[in-house]
């Protein structure tokens, strides 16, 4: 399902590619939110449990001027049991007994022990799930451990004494491993590495990051729930599992318009079609030109 960048883009000194990791199955109705059905099932057709696909999208990036490569997002992994998988239809990269991050890494013509960096938007359970995978003994351990690892303290913070709204997305054996590992707290927006630029949004879940990457006279963002696909690129379309519908659509609209204003090429996180967008305006209206 879906496509990877047909081509690696060059942004500055960077290579980037979006790589698939496979994906899961959420509910149609969660992922509009006020959208009514008879309008988002001709974007997206639900199954006979009304759910929709949706692929877990990747970004690889390899720095042309120094031997860091660095992922953003994680995808779901293959820690959880038979139920969980069944309940979100998951679905897998093909290939070895490798963890499913680096059989996609692999798979994209990296040796993923090359890595250095994992950014992470947030810590639900789909972007930050294959991030650990399970030891001899059965109990979590890092993918990546001498990788830096990246993420908002106010994510952070939130992840590990979560809301009961999102305590089913923040699941513990995803984020205590991360405790031993060189992780990094940010506090913001900030450049984090040369080129690449990460801005807090607060409107899916306190302290998700997006990732902006810029040189060479090109932009390109990878907008992770944001707008998970080109149908969301609209700014009000946001998800039912947004906990702050007004703040996404403030977020988003402001985003995009810078988006508009570069000509950056969006990466979609969960698009179960589309890789990457543009955007353009039209009668006055942001619409998404696929790439």
């Amino acid at each position: 399902m879906g496509d990877q960048m047909e081509e690696p883009i060059v942004v500055g000194r960077w290579v980037t590619r979006a790589i698939e990791c496979g994906g899961l199955h959420l509910d149609g109705g969660a992922m509009f939110g006020s959208v009514p059905r008879v309008v988002w099932e001709r974007c997206i057709e639900p199954d006979l449990e009304h759910r929709i696909p949706l692929a877990t999208r990747l970004l690889l990036l390899e720095d042309t001027e120094s031997d860091r490569v660095v992922i953003v997002d994680a995808g779901v992994g293959d820690k959880e049991d038979v139920s969980f998988r069944e309940r979100f239809a998951v679905w897998l990269p093909e290939g070895s007994d490798e963890p499913p991050l680096r059989r996609a890494i692999r798979k994209a013509g990296v040796d993923p022990d090359r890595v250095t960096d994992l950014i992470i938007t947030h810590l639900h359970f789909d972007h930050v799930g294959g991030a650990t995978t399970l030891d001899a003994a059965g109990h979590p351990c890092m993918v990546f451990p001498s990788a830096t690892h990246w993420i908002q303290e106010a994510n952070w913070n939130s992840a590990i004494d979560p809301n009961p709204r999102e305590k089913a997305s923040y699941l513990r054996q995803n984020i205590e491993p991360l405790e031993g590992t060189q992780l990094k707290k940010i506090d913001g927006d900030g450049e984090i590495l040369s080129g690449i630029t990460v801005e807090r949004v607060d409107g899916h879940t306190l302290g998700m990051q997006t990732v902006r990457v810029e040189g060479g006279g090109q932009v390109l963002r990878y907008l992770a729930d944001l707008a998970p696909t080109r149908h969301h690129l609209r700014p009000a379309w946001t998800m039912g599992y947004d906990i702050s519908a007004i703040t996404a659509v403030e977020e988003k609209s402001r985003i995009l318009a810078q988006a508009l204003e570069e000509q950056a090429v969006l990466v979609l996180e969960h698009d179960p079609e589309s890789a990457t967008a543009k955007i353009e305006l039209k009668n006055g209206n942001i619409v998404p030109v696929l790439k």
